[in-house]
C-alpha cells in the first residue's frame, strides 16, 4: 500500500438511520446501519477518488469496530493508525430528519471508544510522512481525544503538513455553547484550509453571508476558506480571489456525509494541483469537483456506501465548464 498523502484524524462511528430516507426513526421503527464518522467518510471518499489515504482514530473491539475497519480496508484506506479499545464500545449516531430534510443527531458517545483516543495511540512518524492532515472539531469536545488531537496537530505543524479543518459543528457533543465556541475556534489560528456551512459561519462570525463572513473569518495562515451552500454549491475565498461555484442538480435521498464527500473532492483536486492556492482556476476546479462528489453522495442511502468513485465523478464534472 502506498504511503498516505492525506491522513484523516477523528471519529469513526456507526450511523443508525431510518430505513426510509427522510423518515422518522421512532415512527418507522425500521433502521439502517452504515459506517460513518466525518473523518472516516473523508478518508473513504478520498480513497475512492484515487488519493492515497490513511486514518487515525479509535473504535471498540466489537463487531461495529471491526465492521468500520473492514469498510475502510476494502476501499484501500490505510488503517495502520486505527486503534481498538477493549473497554469502550464503538460510538453510535442515531439520525432523524426534520421537516426540511436536515439531519438531526443523537450521539451515544459518553464515553465511546473514539473519545478515548490517547496520545499514546498516535505515531508521530505516521503523520510526518503525509502531506495533509484532515480533522474536525468533534474530537476536541472530549478527553482524552481532545489532547490526542492537539498532539497530532502539533506534530503536523512541526512537520509542515497542510492542515485541513472541517468545522463540522455538533453542539450536542459539547458541554455548552461557550465551550464549543472556544474549542472550535482553537484550530483556526493555524489551519491551512477551513470548511464551514452557513450555520457554522454565523456561529463563528455572527454573519451568515458567505462574502462578508469569510472576510471576517480570514486569517493570514489560511490558503483557502470554503462555505458550503447545499444545492447552491459553494463560496470560496483565498488570499487573492473569491467567488461562487454553482452546484449540480441532485435527487436528495440521504444528506449524511455530503459535506464530507465535498471536502474530499476538494482535497483530491488540490493535491493533484500541488495545493497552488494562488491558482484560482485550480481552486474553482477543486470546488466544482467537491460539488460533484457531494451531489452524487446524496443520491443513495448510507454515508460511506453512497460515495462515488472517480469515473462517475469525472463524468459529472465534464458536464460543466467553469
Amino acid at each position: 500500500m502506498a504511503k498516505p498523502e492525506v491522513i484523516a484524524l477523528g471519529e469513526a462511528l456507526i450511523d443508525i438511520t431510518p430505513r426510509l430516507p427522510g423518515g422518522n426513526i421512532v415512527a418507522t421503527g425500521e433502521m439502517y446501519m452504515s459506517a460513518s464518522g466525518a473523518p472516516a467518510i473523508v478518508a473513504a471518499a478520498l480513497a475512492k477518488l484515487g488519493t492515497a489515504t490513511g486514518f487515525i482514530g479509535k473504535v471498540g473491539a466489537d463487531f461495529f469496530g471491526y465492521h468500520l475497519k473492514d469498510a475502510l480496508d476494502v476501499l484501500g484506506v490505510d488503517t495502520a493508525g486505527l486503534a481498538f479499545d477493549k473497554d469502550h464500545n464503538t460510538g453510535l449516531a442515531f439520525v432523524n430528519w426534520d421537516e426540511r430534510g436536515n439531519a438531526q443527531y443523537l450521539f451515544y458517545r459518553k464515553p465511546s471508544a473514539d473519545t478515548m483516543l490517547a496520545t499514546t495511540d498516535i505515531n508521530p512518524e505516521y503523520i510526518a510522512q503525509a502531506k495533509v492532515l484532515h480533522f474536525g472539531s468533534l474530537m476536541l469536545a472530549t478527553e482524552p481525544s481532545g489532547e490526542a488531537t492537539r498532539f497530532a496537530l502539533q506534530v503536523a505543524r512541526e512537520n509542515k503538513l497542510i492542515l485541513s479543518y472541517d468545522i463540522n459543528l455538533r453542539l450536542a457533543g459539547w458541554r455548552d455553547e461557550a465551550t464549543a465556541r472556544a474549542g472550535v475556534s482553537y484550530p483556526l489560528d493555524f489551519a491551512t484550509i477551513v470548511k464551514v456551512n452557513r450555520q457554522e459561519l454565523a456561529f463563528l462570525t455572527g454573519v451568515d453571508d458567505p462574502a462578508e463572513g469569510t472576510a471576517k473569518l480570514w486569517r493570514e495562515n489560511y490558503g483557502l476558506v470554503i462555505v458550503t451552500l447545499d444545492k447552491d454549491g459553494c463560496y470560496y475565498r483565498t488570499a487573492n480571489a473569491n467567488g461562487k461555484v454553482a452546484g449540480f442538480e441532485a435527487k436528495s435521498v440521504d444528506t449524511v456525509g455530503a459535506g464530507d464527500g465535498f471536502i474530499a473532492g476538494v482535497l483530491d483536486m488540490l493535491n493533484r494541483g500541488r495545493f497552488a492556492f494562488g491558482d484560482e482556476a485550480l481552486i474553482r476546479k477543486a470546488c466544482l469537483q467537491g460539488n460533484a462528489v457531494g451531489s452524487l453522495a446524496v443520491s443513495r442511502q448510507g454515508a460511506i456506501p453512497s460515495l462515488p468513485a472517480r469515473p462517475k465523478v469525472e463524468r459529472l464534472f465534464r458536464t460543466r465548464i467553469i
